[in-house]
């Protein structure tokens, strides 16, 4: 791809600029809220927008993306913080670790790996990841501390009704009505902003008792460089793997939103390397790890943002901020952020995959709650691994039920007849043929070794792989098992019409060897001949 610094940067300043200022006040309550609800405080939420909005957009690979804490990143940054608040630096330690793993993820090419995740993987995912958002913000809604996963939330439900502060209810509940209200005024001004005014201009006129945010440092954040012994870095690895295929599931599901947005088409190897360059920025100031941020990214677009340049100036709105502002807003209310990001919760659930239960394939259906299940009271990164491998597992057993392939005895096949006109009777009931059409995988040899139990008297077997486009070393082993039982019961193997690819790699397994040299044809036609001069 042709590098054009004014077409990446500067091709459209105006839009760019308008988008940017725009996205920067709709990321600011956001940031705030993320920051708080991960246990690291407001200030590490602005961090983590200010850093990695920067430095993802100028290294980044997705025109108009912008970059800052998400709801996945956080949840897992928040399960993680519950387990070390008493050492902050492993946390910044496992942002930058995880953000070197997602340039190497770019550098190796693997961005296009989030085009084969399945839908129901998707789904279940997102869902889950706004049940956890939703459930854990309920305490600190209603003036209770907040908790770092959905079963310990559950747990302490029990105490809101006599702890509860009316005073924190209140400004939680009005900061929602305001999110699901003010659209209805107008939809020029981001909702959650005017929550975050109104709800911290009220607490403050009628001196409300209420958890707020705390003291916020003013000023820009100190350079951290984390130290560890080999022990620390052993335990924080998974972590950061962890965070760095959540942070790419989540960049490049955005990447693909905005290819249809723009109209543009995304680089995910480079996206991938930009959104690693934001995390390790991110961390090195005590910030949170982010991603591609969905709604954001929308707001910049349809602001008139269309280059790189609105994530950038997005970030810099925010330093202004930081650098401005934080004693103010060290003053906002903990319940209104919880309101605010009660809404995001309830808006990252796929409402879509869930209005589709009853219509979509069973098998679909069982992935998205069994990921939902695994993303809320397991783990994030198994939830993904178990639901792509189940999917996977399901869509071969589905591929293997549709039989495909074809088989039947050579006196069945009419469209041979001229060819078998000479073919004494007798001979023509012992020649089978098998055609595999489609993939050479486990699942279809198990629909070959059924089909060759059910074969009487045969003594000749001619596969047919004309239509293989593929063979897993899965398939070619089991072929190999196959034909090992064939030449117990004295069966003759030919193999007809492979390509030079399929050739190859079953030669590279084995597979061929197990058959009789000279055994494997270009045309059926030749093997049958093969068959009559081995006959006489």
């Amino acid at each position: 791809m042709k590098f054009s610094l004014k077409g990446r940067y500067f091709a459209n300043p105006i839009g760019d600029l308008m988008g940017g200022l725009t996205t920067g006040v709709v990321a600011l309550p956001m940031a705030l809220a993320f920051g708080v609800a991960s246990g690291l405080g407001a200030q590490a939420g602005l961090y983590g927008a200010m850093a990695t909005g920067i430095f993802a957009a100028l290294f980044g690979g997705t025109p108009a993306q912008v970059t800052g804490p998400t709801g996945p990143m956080t949840v897992f940054t928040a399960t993680f913080v519950a387990g070390h608040l008493k050492e902050p630096g492993l946390i910044f330690a496992a942002v930058i670790l995880a953000g070197i793993f997602q340039i190497f993820f770019g550098l190796i090419k693997s961005g296009q790996l989030i085009r084969y995740v399945p839908y129901p993987v998707i789904s279940g995912f997102m869902t889950g990841i706004g049940v956890i958002i939703t459930f854990i913000q309920i305490p600190p809604l209603f003036g209770l501390k907040s908790y770092g996963d959905v079963e310990e939330s559950l747990f302490h439900y029990l105490e809101i009704p006599k702890n509860l502060n009316l005073q924190a209810t209140i400004i939680g509940l009005l900061a929602i009505a305001i999110i699901y209200l003010f659209p209805l005024i107008t939809k020029k001004i981001p909702p959650p902003l005017v929550a975050l005014f109104i709800c911290s201009i009220i607490s403050i006129y009628y001196k409300m008792d209420l958890p707020r945010i705390g003291e916020i440092p003013r000023g820009l954040p100190d350079l951290k460089i984390p130290t560890m012994t080999f022990t620390e870095l052993h335990m924080i690895l998974p972590i950061a793997l962890a965070l760095a295929v959540i942070g790419s599931i989540d960049s490049l599901l955005t990447s693909l939103v905005m290819d249809r947005v723009t109209g543009k088409r995304h680089d995910s190897d480079q996206e991938q390397i930009g959104q690693g360059i934001g995390n390790i920025a991110s961390g090195l100031i005590g910030g949170l790890p982010g991603a591609g941020a969905t709604m954001r990214s929308l707001v910049n677009a349809k602001s008139g943002g269309t280059t790189f340049s609105g994530g950038i100036i997005h970030g810099l709105f925010l330093l202004t901020v930081l650098v401005s502002i934080g004693p103010i807003a060290s003053l906002v209310p903990i319940s209104c952020l919880a309101g605010i990001l009660i809404t995001v919760g309830i808006s990252i659930l796929d409402y879509k995959g869930l209005m589709s239960v009853g219509k979509a394939p069973k098998e679909d259906i069982l992935v998205m709650f069994i990921t939902l299940i695994l993303t809320v009271f397991v783990d994030l990164i198994m939830a993904v691994i178990v639901g792509v491998a189940l999917a996977s597992v399901l869509f071969a057993k589905k591929l293997s039920d549709l039989q495909l392939s074809t088989h039947s005895s050579f006196d069945n096949l009419e469209h041979l007849v001229e060819v078998a006109t000479h073919i004494p009777e007798s001979l023509r009931k012992k020649i089978y043929t098998y055609t595999f059409n489609g993939p050479l995988f486990f699942g279809e040899i198990k629909n070959f070794n059924l089909t060759i139990t059910k074969m009487k008297d045969v003594k000749y077997l001619i596969i047919k792989f004309y239509n293989v486009p593929l063979v897993d070393q899965t398939g070619a082993y089991a072929l190999e098992d196959a034909i090992e039982q064939l030449k117990e019961q004295s069966v003759k193997v030919f193999f007809v019409g492979m390509t030079p690819i399929i050739r190859a790699s079953l030669e590279r397994m084995g597979t061929l060897d197990k058959i009789e040299e000279n055994n494997c044809f270009d045309s059926f036609e030749a093997a049958l001949q093969n068959i009559q001069v081995s006959e006489n």
